[in-house]
């Protein structure tokens, strides 16, 4: 039963992020239509009232039948007024146009041609308000159920059980499209992708018990450390927070990843030190350890929309609303790149000691004044990140924590100073950096808050993220009704439910996470490159994309993106992980679905770039699963001739 119950679950969560992340971003603001524009909101609105003397077809733009390709003309609708309708439209249902008994099919040409205009505003250079469309959709509801009372067939109750059933369907899809012009969507991808998602989520089941023993809780400066990331990151999530609703250009004393680059560079040293110099088994500990709180984000990234429109939030709002995640999962796909790197910052602090750091922070500068398009800002990232990482290696031997107390306080002031007068970011994360340095300790702290914190990220964040949401709904409408209201419950179950699932199923009995304790090699090392590549991708490609569906995909490292494959990538980087940690990347099927994995984001996101890396992917993930199952077959061919 609880294998049924996660496998419902898991599949559930799937469709939900599915409909949520096909959403189109939001049209843009209302602007007054003027020109062609104008004649075709008024045709709207002439079709909205169907018993006034406007004539819908009089007011139609010059160019709308060349532009649309479609034919208008008049039917005269059974309560009696002549409707202007796409003449070759119809209802679009599951069964096929207007062979109801009931006969909807005038209401639906009608709405058909106010559906035309729509689109047509849109290739006209703006589309026109939303509510025209919850209009055209609210007429033609009235026009169904108005013909179950002239045209009952001896079954009313039915004819309007129906009518209900379409106007749903009416709903739910320009809900799905945010009330915006309708298109079509990649549906058949998009259901394929889902049917790859549930599997790599299937496949590693998150009720399933590992054997092996938990971590030993980490002591002295490994422990320091690990409150410091967990408060930075704490840090910058409140920071957005206020960003989000002052508007301020920035809240500059929680802008705190530098911090968390120094603190989380930090465990990356301890994690490569103590590996032996494997590098295929320290990035799959590692990596595979940081993916979880990137779930968590995702999830949060896919309730803010929601919860936030049935709070009837402002689209600004949202927006707004959304950076809560943006920036903790760019600096989580950039702390990703950190921990990579780690050994290659080994070799040059060897090497070089102390001046790596401050290449690499002036080198940070330099591109962030050179240019500000997204390629210019990943790089300035990359380079900040790498460059408060290396400086934990200064702490971890020592130089740093040799630094008298107050010559790091007077450091941290200084630089402090100068940040305020230059704006200099790498000054903050000096006076950020210098000041945990002095601290040294988190004894101050309440243990049982401090172990708390630790222990349970994910309903702490998620926790913080619902309290921010139902702030947001009571200040956008205020007053008793907002309480009495089925949409505010029914966000406030969503925001219960994930909190709940967070807590009791991830968080409330944690599982021990599976080390390795050897080196990798052949399949094992190729998985992990693989496993460290894709969800490094799928963090970042949801830091750039969000949950919101893009005509025209943006993109990262020429890559082209969206939700779906930003999904995909970080399910099949975790999936690949953990058949590392379990021994099983010699076998077939892991290989198998990788390969399948890789479809889906060819078609949903076209790019050369993303052509070339998948199809390689898919030719290697082919190549590795012919080979294991050879050898497994002879292998078992042996045992069989020798017994």
């Amino acid at each position: 039963m609880r294998r049924l119950l996660g496998v419902f679950a898991i599949t559930v969560a799937a469709l939900t992020f599915g409909i949520v992340a096909s959403r189109p971003a939001p049209p843009p603001p209302d602007v007054p239509p003027g020109g062609d524009l104008a004649a075709a909101a008024r045709a709207v609105e002439a079709l909205l009232h169907p018993g006034s003397s406007a004539d819908p077809i009089a007011e139609l733009p010059a160019d709308f039948s060349a532009v649309e390709k479609v034919i208008p003309g008049r039917m005269r609708a059974p309560d009696g007024t002549m409707r202007a309708v796409h003449v070759d439209g119809g209802c679009s249902t599951p069964w096929g146009d207007e062979n109801t008994r009931w006969d909807y099919s005038v209401g639906c040409k009608a709405h058909d041609l106010g559906y035309d205009l729509l689109r047509y505003a849109e290739k006209k250079g703006h589309p026109l308000p939303a509510d025209l469309r919850r209009r055209l959709d609210d007429q033609l509801s009235r026009d169904m159920h108005k013909q179950c009372e002239l045209n009952p067939q001896g079954s009313a109750g039915t004819c309007q059980v129906v009518a209900s059933v379409y106007t749903a369907g009416l709903v739910v899809n320009s809900w799905h499209q945010r009330w915006g012009p309708p298109r079509a969507e990649p549906i058949s991808s998009w259901a394929v992708g889902l049917v790859v998602v549930i599997f790599l989520l299937a496949s590693r089941p998150p009720w399933a018990r590992q054997r092996s023993q938990s971590p030993e809780p980490s002591t002295g400066s490994a422990a320091y450390m690990s409150m410091l990331r967990v408060l930075s990151v704490a840090g910058i999530v409140v920071g957005e927070t206020v960003l989000a609703f002052t508007h301020a250009s920035g809240f500059w004393l929680l802008q705190l990843a530098p911090l968390l680059f120094f603190a989380g560079g930090h465990a990356n040293v301890i994690a490569w030190r103590s590996s032996g110099a494997s590098y295929g088994m320290y990035l799959a500990n590692r990596i595979h350890a940081l993916l979880k709180p990137v779930f968590a984000f995702v999830l949060a990234w896919a309730l803010v929309p929601l919860t936030l429109e049935l709070l009837d939030a402002p689209e600004g709002t949202i927006t707004s609303v959304g950076q809560l995640v943006l920036e903790p999962l760019w600096v989580l796909g950039l702390f990703l790149v950190t921990v990579a790197a780690c050994p290659l910052m080994q070799w040059l602090y060897e090497r070089c000691g102390v001046v790596v750091p401050v290449l690499l922070l002036a080198a940070s500068t330099a591109v962030d004044v050179a240019g500000s398009t997204d390629a210019y800002l990943l790089v300035s990232g990359l380079l900040l990140a790498l460059g408060f990482s290396q400086l934990a290696f200064h702490w971890e031997d020592g130089p740093l924590r040799g630094v008298p107390r107050p010559a790091l306080f007077g450091a941290a002031a200084a630089a402090l100073v100068a940040f305020v007068l230059l704006g200099y970011l790498p000054l903050l994360g000096i006076a950020q950096v210098s000041l945990a340095c002095a601290v040294r300790s988190f004894g101050w702290l309440p243990s049982r808050a401090a172990g708390f914190l630790l222990s349970r990220p994910m309903t702490v964040y998620l926790v913080y993220v619902g309290l921010v949401l139902l702030f947001v709904g009571l200040t956008s409408e205020p007053g008793l009704d907002w309480f009495a209201r089925p949409r505010t419950w029914l966000a406030v179950s969503m925001l219960g439910a994930s909190i709940l699932v967070a807590f009791l199923w991830f968080e409330r009995r944690p599982r021990p996470v599976l080390t390795l304790s050897g080196p990798v090699a052949g399949t094992q090392a190729l998985a992990c490159a693989l496993g460290v590549g894709y969800a490094t991708l799928g963090v970042l490609g949801f830091a750039v994309t969000g949950v919101t569906w893009h005509i025209g995909a943006p993109a990262v490292f020429g890559m082209a993106l969206d939700p779906l494959a930003n999904l995909i990538h970080l399910m099949l980087g975790g999936y690949l992980l953990h058949t590392v940690h379990a021994g099983q990347s010699d076998r077939t099927w892991p290989w198998l679905l990788t390969g399948a994995a890789c479809v889906p984001p060819i078609f949903t996101t076209w790019s050369p770039f993303g052509f070339a890396v998948h199809s390689v992917t898919i030719v290697v993930a082919i190549t590795v699963a012919v080979r294991v199952t050879t050898t497994r077959l002879r292998s078992r061919a042996t045992i069989a001739a020798t017994g």
